[in-house]
């Protein structure tokens, strides 16, 4: 693939995983950075070798590629004049593929929503295109993407906005549960376990059964089953959680971060 030049607008913790692993794959692959507070452009800059803008008026306007990395509620106050063939990718949660390019007076924006794994060449890392790439660009997207993790097509910006709650919004969900289990282990034992160490293994364990898994079909809850006796431990502890219907709470959390999703397109 040729040395391509990309404009990154947004240098938060989703930008950053981004460019860091685009270049780790194409370390010559140029970086024009902005952020409106410059610091965190300079620290990535130092990282990847990319460029710090200290003001946007400084952004290239003929790049191979633009990555959109800001928060969408910033979208209003962005001011960019870009060119009308500009490839652009966005990251912006909810923002619907027409919205930018009726902004920007651009016809290729791809969407793209990946996770913070992404940064360790482990993310989920879900995509839409719109008609108007062409199978060359495509491909270079998905070259550059293709150290940040698994890459999952989307046929539409729904299944996209749905997905959304479940692999970007994952993370956090289970390093919420990680954190229950590290302080409740810690209360227990008084402190005496390593408990952090103890709960990443055992996450970090169950993840690489579950990707077993899925090369041997074998679902979920097959697995959960091969864990759980009848009346033992986890049968107990798992009695707790559907008596106090942990599906139904998670429903509710992935409807709110979906609800959230839909306020943020408007």
């Amino acid at each position: 693939m040729a040395n391509l030049k990309i404009g990154v607008f947004g240098c938060g913790n989703m930008g950053r995983a981004l460019v860091q692993a685009m270049n780790a794959q194409w370390p010559k692959t140029e970086f024009f950075l902005y952020t409106p507070s410059i610091t965190k452009a300079q620290d990535l800059a130092q990282v990847v070798g990319g460029v710090c803008l200290k003001q946007i008026e400084e952004m290239p306007k003929d790049l191979d590629w633009y990555l959109l990395a800001f928060k969408p509620q910033s979208l209003g106050d962005f001011q960019f004049s870009f060119n009308g063939d500009s490839k652009i990718i966005s990251v912006l949660a909810g923002v619907k593929v027409l919205k930018l390019s009726e902004k920007f007076k651009v016809k290729k924006i791809a969407r793209l929503m990946p996770n913070t794994p992404s940064a360790l060449g482990a993310g989920a890392n879900l995509h839409f295109f719109n008609t108007t790439f062409n199978p060359d660009e495509i491909a270079e997207i998905y070259s550059l993407l293709q150290a940040t993790g698994k890459i999952f097509p989307m046929s539409s910006e729904e299944d996209l906005d749905i997905s959304t709650a479940f692999s970007g919004s994952g993370p956090a969900l289970i390093f919420e549960l990680a954190r229950i289990f590290e302080s409740e282990l810690t209360r227990l034992t008084e402190g005496r376990v390593p408990a952090k160490e103890i709960i990443a293994q055992t996450f970090f364990g169950s993840s690489t059964l579950m990707n077993s898994a899925l090369q041997k079909e074998i679902s979920f809850e097959e697995l959960r089953n091969q864990v759980t006796s009848k009346k033992g431990v986890t049968y107990e502890a798992l009695e707790v959680l559907q008596a106090n219907k942990l599906q139904s709470i998670f429903a509710s959390a992935f409807a709110a971060a979906y609800k959230r999703t839909l306020e943020l397109s408007k």
